[in-house]
C-alpha cells in the first residue's frame, strides 16, 4: 500500500462527493483504485501501488466554476506535498508545454505574457512560503492558478480561430452542429429556430420507452422526429440504439441481470428490430453509448467489450452501407478510482477500432455536471489534448456537450457557467480538426434533469438558444 499526503487549506471544503471524484493515475492514465482520509489539515491517498502519479482535484475558480487540475507527477515520500502548490505547479507546467509547441506558429502578447510571468512568480513564492505559512501559500498558489487558467483559456480561444482560419482557407467543411432531440418543440416557432440552427438531429432510441413489454415495439414518437428531420433536411443521427443505464433499460430485461448470454441475445434481437425499420432512412447509426462506464448490470469489462461488437456486427450485418459509430462517456476514465477498472476509455476505443469490425467514427460524450455519470469540467487546453488524444485512432470524431445553461432574465449562472464561456467552449470544441460533428444533448430542461437545455421546462427559450443560431450564421457565412 502506497500512500502520498497533502497539507491543505481547503480542508473545510472537502465533503464526501468532492472525496470521491478525486483520483490518480499513472503513466497509462488508468485512474487507480484508491482510499482518501483526512487527518488534521492533511489530505491522504493510499493506493495498492508505490508508482509515482498524477493527483487530480476539482478546483474551484474565482469565476464559480469547478475545474479538474493536475499536478505533475509525485513520486511517495516521507515528505507532505502541499496541495494549491502543487496544482498551481501541474497547472503552470502543462501551459509552458503548450507554449513550447506554439511558439514556432505565433507569438505570446504582452498582455499574457505579463500575466504567464506572475504566475511563475506568485508559484516561486508558494514553493517558497508553504512550510512556514501554508495559508499564505495556498493564497500565493491560487492566484497562480488563476493567471494560468486565463492565459490558458484566452490561448485556446485564440488558437481556435486560428484553426478555423487554416481550414477555411484549406476548403474544408465545417462540421456539423446538431441537436439531440428527444422530443418536437410544442412551438412551431422554437421549431422553425432549430431548423435554422442544427445541420443534423440525433435520435435517442431509448429501449425502455420504445419496448416496455418484451417482443414488443412502439416506434411512434421515432416516426415523428424522423417525419420532422426529413421535412427540415437534417442529417440524422439514430442512437444511441444500446446504453447500459437505469433510464435507458427496459425493467424486464433485470430477469437475466446475471445471465449475459440472455441479455447479450436480447439486445442483438433489439438492433435488429431498429435497424430492419430504418435503414436507408438514417444518416449515421449511434451503435452505443457509454459502455465503457456501464456496471448497472454487473457484467465483466471483457462481456462489455465482446457485446458492444455484437452491436456494431449486427448492425451492419444488416446495413453495410450506413455509417457506424460507436460513443464514450467519461473520457478521462476517472470512475475507476471508485471500482475496479482495468481499461481505459481510449484503450476499449482502441481495441473495437482494431478489431476491424467497420467502425467509422467515435463519440465523445462531454456531459459536464456534479453527477457520477457526468464529467467535471476541464480547462479548455485539457479538453484539446484530450481530443487530440482520441484523434491518434484516425477516426472522425463526434462531440456530444451538455452543461448547466442560463435562463433568459436570470442574473447569476448556474454552477459558474455563463453564456460567453459556454460559447468560447464550443468554438474551441469545434476547431479540431478530427471533430466532424457537434452536437447539443439537451433540448428542454426536465424535472429529473439538471438545467443544461435551450428550452426552460415551460418552453421559454434560453440566451443559449440565440448565441448557438448567431454561431450557426456566422460560421455558414465564413
Amino acid at each position: 500500500m502506497g500512500r502520498i499526503c497533502f497539507q491543505t487549506s481547503r480542508i473545510q471544503f472537502l465533503d464526501e462527493q468532492l472525496l470521491r471524484s478525486c483520483y490518480m493515475t499513472g503513466l497509462e492514465g488508468i485512474a487507480w483504485e484508491r482510499d482518501i482520509s483526512i487527518s488534521g489539515n492533511r489530505l491522504m491517498i493510499d493506493r495498492r501501488t508505490h508508482e509515482s502519479g498524477h493527483f487530480y482535484f476539482p478546483w474551484q475558480a474565482e469565476s464559480g466554476l469547478e475545474f479538474m487540475l493536475g499536478t505533475t507527477s509525485l513520486r511517495e515520500s516521507s515528505d507532505d506535498y502541499h496541495l494549491e502548490v502543487e496544482l498551481a505547479r501541474g497547472t503552470l507546467y502543462r501551459l509552458r508545454n503548450y507554449l513550447v509547441e506554439r511558439s514556432g506558429k505565433f507569438e505570446l502578447s504582452r498582455n499574457l505574457s505579463r500575466q504567464l510571468n506572475a504566475a511563475h512568480e506568485k508559484l516561486m513564492e508558494a514553493a517558497l512560503t508553504w512550510r512556514h505559512d501554508s495559508q499564505l501559500a495556498s493564497e500565493l498558489a491560487a492566484e497562480s492558478i488563476e493567471l494560468s487558467l486565463r492565459v490558458i483559456n484566452q490561448l485556446s480561444v485564440e488558437d481556435a480561430e486560428h484553426l478555423m482560419e487554416a481550414r477555411h482557407q484549406a476548403g474544408k467543411s465545417n462540421p456539423m452542429l446538431g441537436i439531440k432531440l428527444d422530443k418536437l418543440p410544442e412551438l412551431v416557432e422554437h421549431g422553425d429556430v432549430l431548423a435554422s440552427t442544427f445541420d443534423a438531429v440525433m435520435l435517442p432510441f431509448n429501449w425502455q420507452e420504445l419496448s416496455p413489454d418484451e417482443g414488443k415495439y412502439q416506434f411512434f414518437d421515432i416516426d415523428r422526429l424522423l417525419e420532422w428531420a426529413h421535412q427540415h433536411d437534417k442529417k440524422v443521427v439514430a442512437g444511441p440504439l444500446i446504453e447500459l443505464t437505469e433510464a435507458a433499460l427496459p425493467q424486464w430485461l433485470y430477469v437475466w441481470q446475471n445471465d449475459f448470454e440472455a441479455v447479450q441475445k436480447s439486445v442483438i434481437q433489439y438492433v435488429q428490430e431498429v435497424v430492419s425499420r430504418y435503414k436507408g432512412r438514417v444518416h449515421i447509426w449511434n451503435a452505443s453509448s457509454g459502455l465503457n462506464s456501464a456496471y448497472v448490470l454487473g457484467f465483466s469489462e471483457q462481456q462489455i467489450v465482446r457485446l458492444s461488437v455484437d452491436i456494431v456486427e449486427t448492425i451492419r450485418r444488416l446495413d453495410k452501407m450506413t455509417p457506424v459509430i460507436v460513443s464514450y462517456d467519461l473520457p478521462w476514465g476517472d470512475y475507476a478510482a471508485n471500482r475496479r477498472s482495468d481499461i481505459s476509455p481510449l484503450q476499449f476505443a482502441d481495441a473495437l477500432v482494431r478489431a476491424d469490425i467497420g467502425i467509422s467514427g467515435l463519440g465523445i460524450d462531454l456531459s459536464f455536471g456534479p453527477s457520477s455519470s457526468e464529467c467535471t469540467p476541464r480547462d479548455f487546453l485539457e479538453l484539446s489534448r484530450v481530443l487530440r488524444q482520441w484523434s491518434l485512432l484516425q477516426l472522425p470524431l463526434m462531440v456530444g456537450v451538455s452543461l448547466p445553461t442560463t435562463a433568459e432574465g436570470t442574473l447569476e449562472p448556474p454552477d459558474g457557467w455563463d453564456v460567453q464561456t459556454t460559447m468560447d467552449l464550443l468554438h474551441v470544441l469545434w476547431s479540431k480538426p478530427a471533430v466532424q460533428a457537434l452536437f447539443w444533448n439537451q433540448l428542454t430542461d426536465g424535472t429529473a434533469q439538471r438545467p443544461g437545455g435551450l428550452l426552460t421546462s415551460d418552453a421559454s427559450p434560453k440566451a443559449m438558444l440565440h448565441q448557438l443560431q448567431a454561431f450557426a450564421d456566422h460560421i455558414r457565412t465564413d
